[in-house]
């Protein structure tokens, strides 16, 4: 159905606050491999979902925040969680999962087509206009997806399952875009909807974590560390973050910049992993950026 008209923001701003949002989500990951060192990703992402719900609470109520909430639509409420749930519960659980059996490279690929899912989706379900240049914008940073981690994706064996269960995360996270942008237009807050999500993922995510890892946890610097970090700046910081882009930019415009994922999750593991990466990698940036830029600019 038909929203309304997406809210006047400065380019510049939407472009910053995108770039951040990409490089907080890419350094999730860096922040996954040294926690899976010591606990299972089933465990760590249902802990630290439930660490950042509490941590919300309390910066809530240190912030004084924790007044009388308006009253919403529980029709609203539902779809928050709902895009929560696929957010944090499905895709992630998805994608940890398949990635142990699918290169790095093509999880990469095979990821990054979600923004071209979602900006599909937002023009027919959403109606909400897009045109030509976002369009060719989405292919092009599509193609320096490709460019980046092509190389990557044929260099190892893909597990047919794990590339599956990719592709059904990645179907999810176009999904929870769609009904985030729902549930900020229907009345609530990008606080309050994380103060829905979060730990409510946590909660989804822990029966299953005990079924199959135990809950076993090694108490140990990478694991705390890991923990702390992903709770409190990726957790908060990018569901805050991506909630403001669904309301100011519009699922597709908020979805396009995990196009950026793969150039800043290469150029984290060179700076914080000391992997090697071929100098070619940079030329596939400028295909990405140019895309973003066509997908931001206004008009069809």
């Amino acid at each position: 159905m038909p929203v309304s008209e997406l809210p006047t923001v400065s380019l510049p701003r939407l472009a910053l606050v995108g770039t951040l949002f990409s490089l907080v989500w890419s350094s999730a990951f860096i922040a996954g491999k040294i926690g899976m060192t010591s606990t299972g990703p089933l465990t760590l992402l249902s802990l630290r979902f439930l660490l950042a719900g509490a941590l919300l609470v309390l910066l809530g109520r240190w912030l004084g925040a924790s007044g009388q909430a308006p009253r919403v639509d529980r029709s609203i409420l539902l779809i928050a969680l709902a895009a929560g749930l696929l957010t944090n519960a499905v895709y992630l659980g998805l994608a940890y999962s398949g990635m142990r059996t699918v290169p790095a490279g093509l999880t990469a690929i095979l990821a990054s087509t979600s923004p071209l899912l979602t900006a599909l989706l937002a023009t027919l379900w959403l109606r909400e206009p897009f045109g030509w240049r976002g369009a060719l914008g989405l292919l092009a940073g599509f193609a320096g997806v490709v460019w980046i981690m092509g190389g990557r994706a044929s260099s190892t064996p893909a597990d047919m399952t794990g590339v599956l269960l990719i592709l059904a995360g990645t179907v999810a996270l176009a999904a929870s875009t769609l009904l985030n942008r729902r549930a900020v237009t229907g009345g609530l807050d990008p606080w309050r909807i994380a103060l829905v999500q979060l730990p409510a993922s946590g909660l989804a995510l822990l029966p299953l974590a005990w079924w199959r890892e135990g809950l076993a946890i090694r108490f140990d610097a990478a694991f705390f560390g890991s923990l702390i970090y992903q709770a409190a700046v990726v957790s908060i910081g990018t569901t805050l973050m991506l909630l403001w882009l669904v309301r100011h930019g519009g699922a597709a415009r908020a979805g396009s910049f995990h196009l950026l994922n793969p150039a800043f999750g290469t150029l984290l593991a060179v700076g914080l992993l000391q992997e090697a990466v071929p100098a070619s990698d940079l030329v596939g940036v400028l295909p990405i950026v140019a895309g973003l830029a066509l997908v931001l600019r206004p008009g069809r």
